[in-house]
């Protein structure tokens, strides 16, 4: 059975979509199938971190009766994962916002992306804040993993996520990002936890390597070794313990 996590941030700039490729990665890397859909149509950001070139679908493709989402898909170098592109071009997001489109053709999508390759788990790119994307994302989540940058102005924002998260049927962890040299990584857990009511999965520091490899290549392929990659390992193991990830 297929295991979709949504991985959502309440403002830009978080690194959401890098941890994302990440994990994705890493998830494959071990062996599993691994399907990573954009569902970010304004500022896409998948379809350049795993370098793929234009092809004969997207996501917005799927949703303007263009293509089967299974054509959308788009297999990596690394074996088993397969990743559908947001969008191809500004002008499918102009069609989109004129024309609209069927909300209930992303969770059916998700759903025939599962069955067709057979996937182990399906990570679901968002684009920050609340929109239809976003919210038809989660609504279709076995777990929603909430980034925010470890600072008192990004968390403020964390609580509209988690709200809605408790209004669905899926299980919530916290990813604070970017965090300064130094930190105290237990109290910062204790009070985000206190706080928010919601595990954290893991506390990610600033990383300068990762700015400088962004849009080149996906930091577990470049720097496997890096203590970085061991804290994204860290995340997905927090992500298995289902004690220690709340349920709404």
């Amino acid at each position: 059975m297929t295991r979709t996590i949504v991985v959502h941030s309440h403002r830009g700039g978080t690194g959401k979509s890098s941890v994302l490729a990440n994990l994705a990665v890493l998830l494959a890397a071990g062996g599993l199938r691994v399907g990573a859909v954009d569902t970010d149509l304004q500022s896409p950001t998948l379809d350049l971190l795993f370098g793929l070139a234009p092809g004969p679908g997207s996501l917005a493709d799927y949703l303007l009766g263009r293509c089967e989402i299974e054509a959308a898909a788009r297999r990596t170098v690394l074996p088993g994962l397969y990743v559908v592109p947001a969008r191809s071009g500004t002008a499918d997001l102009r069609e989109l916002m004129t024309t609209g489109y069927d909300v209930g053709l992303l969770p059916e999508g998700f759903d025939r992306l599962a069955q067709r390759f057979a996937l182990d788990v399906l990570l679901l790119d968002t684009h920050a804040g609340l929109n239809n994307e976003s919210v038809t994302a989660m609504g279709s989540a076995d777990i929603v993993l909430i980034m925010a940058r470890a600072d008192r102005v990004d968390l403020s924002g964390v609580e509209e996520t988690i709200a809605l998260a408790g209004r669905l049927a899926c299980r919530r962890a916290l990813v604070l990002s970017m965090a300064p040299e130094g930190i105290d990584r237990e109290t910062v857990r204790r009070r985000a936890e206190e706080v928010y009511g919601a595990p954290l999965a893991g506390i990610l520091p600033y990383v300068p390597q990762m700015a400088a490899l962004y849009g080149e290549r996906i930091f577990a392929e470049a720097l496997p070794d890096h203590p970085l990659v061991g804290e994204f390992r860290a995340i997905l193991s927090a992500l298995d313990a289902r004690d220690e990830v709340s349920r709404a």
